[in-house]
């Protein structure tokens, strides 16, 4: 799982506990749940896949590895995966249901707190 949440912002974003499914890599996004300035420009066009593709790389996030992109609702999920789609990414995609559902079922679901995993 790539998660495009900034943790900081999980709390206010929905009504959910703070954290992060278990074993996710930061795949970045923004300072806040509303704005995506990792992946878009100034002018709030999409950045160079290059650089995207190498923030992911360091981050251990790679076209050859199955990649499931998830935040706090959805919208900057479907954003990071249309970036691998049309990097012609293959094994690509969305949890639509997000932290937001993850969260809500702590029982069944792992959930971490604490420093972001970084992908091997």
């Amino acid at each position: 799982m790539t998660s495009g949440t900034p943790a900081a912002s999980a709390p206010s974003v929905v009504p959910a506990p703070a954290g992060r499914i278990s074993g996710d890599v930061w795949g970045n996004g923004g300072s806040d749940a509303y704005h995506m300035q990792h992946y878009r420009t100034i002018d709030n066009t999409m950045r160079p896949y290059p650089e995207i593709a190498a923030n992911w790389a360091e981050a251990g996030i790679t076209a050859d590895k199955w990649v499931a992109f998830y935040c706090g609702t959805g919208w900057r999920a479907s954003e990071t995966w249309f970036y691998a789609y049309l990097m012609g990414w293959s094994r690509i995609a969305v949890y639509d249901g997000g932290w937001l559902e993850w969260s809500s079922n702590p029982g069944e679901n792992a959930i971490e707190v604490g420093e972001d995993a970084v992908a091997a």
